[in-house]
């Protein structure tokens, strides 16, 4: 994939093209496009735009959504909440449409393994489709209920996606390496009682539950104020530790 980018325009493009495009700027032409890997190309109209080679954020920005996905704002304090370092094996339970996957897959690299669980063989396709945009080689979907999953190994770092975790928390604890983390993402308060009553009779302690509340600013020579819309409320994370001794 290339990105091709400048101030007014912004594309997630092939490698090659097959035909020649035409955007506000003028039209590219397909043979100009193929030859260069990184760098400018002109437009017919003389406009510059940069073709360069996609980073993580935005092959993230392309993905395909089919339930809703979880924030960027989300999943990077979700990664860092649970410790997730390059050799971890980590469950993303609940994969919808991959995004998490994609996330952590990105942080663990070759070196490490996801494992993403989807009751919904049509979500699994997507995760399947998002995890070969960014030609991710270390992640496995599996379409199962977790309760019909047995690992092999027991994980690193847990993340649940659920509308019921608390019905978890014993398969959880069976999962989990002792000092292990695990996250779990729910909508609403009334879960987050029903999950934590869960839990803390299983070998976990409870580090944190919060959430993220997104407010960008605009900035320029004349004045500095918050802008008036903010992505607000998406999601509850509770952190949790296995400690059993």
């Amino acid at each position: 994939m290339k990105l091709l980018i400048n101030n007014e325009y912004r594309k997630l493009l092939p490698d090659k093209l097959e035909k020649d495009i035409n955007i506000s700027q003028g039209i590219i032409k397909k043979n100009e496009y193929n030859k260069i890997k990184e760098g400018i190309i002109k437009t017919h109209k003389g406009s510059k735009l940069l073709i360069k080679k996609p980073d993580f954020k935005d092959l993230f920005m392309n993905i395909k959504r089919g339930p809703q996905i979880i924030t960027l704002k989300d999943a990077g304090i979700i990664a860092s909440s649970l410790g997730i370092m390059k050799d971890f094996m980590v469950l993303d339970c609940g994969g919808g449409s991959g995004a998490l996957t994609c996330f952590f897959a990105n942080i663990t690299g070759s070196k490490g393994k996801i494992i993403s669980i989807e009751k919904k063989p049509e979500f699994c396709k997507i995760i399947k489709k998002n995890a070969e945009l960014f030609g991710f080689k270390n992640v496995q979907i599996i379409n199962k209920d977790l309760d019909d999953y047995s690992p092999r190994k027991k994980f690193d770092a847990m993340n649940l996606d659920l509308p019921n975790p608390q019905d978890y928390a014993s398969k959880a604890n069976e999962m989990l390496k002792n000092g292990a983390r695990i996250t779990i993402y729910v909508p609403n308060t009334t879960q987050l009682t029903i999950a934590k009553k869960a839990f803390d009779s299983k070998n976990f302690k409870l580090e944190r539950v919060f959430e993220i509340l997104l407010r960008e600013w605009d900035v320029n020579e004349l004045v500095c104020h918050p802008k008036f819309s903010m992505l607000g409320h998406t999601g509850f994370i509770m952190c949790y530790r296995k400690i059993e001794v």
